[in-house]
């Protein structure tokens, strides 16, 4: 399968809405919730842009600044800023991505894989968007946790994130 965003206003703003880990393959699932749509988009992940994403939600703060964050500060220090991140496509069991860079009159786009996507997004405060046909193609209907909150790990057999993950058929092969 593949899907690409179509044009620019063709798209729907999402947010984080939880972190879990897959019981199946063990992996982590970023859960994009849409903001003025229902539905929600799971995308695995690979554990160190779990841990980016899940640190900066929780205000959890380093001595030195992590690899986000550190392409945060190379990006203003250019005197540019993350002006939005857009989930593009699904090529097979592949989710892509395109970070938007403005400085003054410049827009620049550069290809990404939306798990870095996001950590930058969140560290840099800048809206996440993906294509209305991913997102329509994509979506579950799933109840989401309004915040992410304790150990994915730990999710109690009635919730119903734990449902969705238990019932979902993940991607044969991960391309994190």
């Amino acid at each position: 399968m593949r899907i690409r965003a179509g044009k620019v206003g063709d798209v729907i703003q999402v947010r984080v809405a939880n972190l879990a880990v897959d019981p199946t393959t063990s992996s982590p699932v970023v859960l994009l919730e849409g903001i003025d749509v229902k539905g929600t988009i799971p995308i695995w992940i690979g554990q160190p842009e779990a841990n980016a994403i899940i640190f900066q939600l929780s205000g959890q703060t380093f001595e030195r600044p992590l690899t986000h964050d550190l392409l945060r500060i190379v990006i203003e220090g250019l005197e540019a800023r993350v002006s939005r991140i857009l989930i593009t496509e699904l090529r097979g069991n592949t989710f892509y991505a395109k970070i938007f860079l403005s400085r003054g009159n410049e827009i620049l786009s550069i290809d990404a894989r939306p798990s870095d996507s996001i950590a930058l997004a969140l560290r840099a405060s800048a809206p996440i968007f993906v294509s209305r046909e991913l997102f329509e193609s994509s979506k579950q209907d799933i109840e989401t946790r309004s915040e992410p909150e304790g150990d994915p790990d730990e999710l109690s057999d009635d919730d119903p994130l734990k449902k969705f993950l238990d019932d979902v058929d993940p991607p044969d092969k991960l391309d994190l």
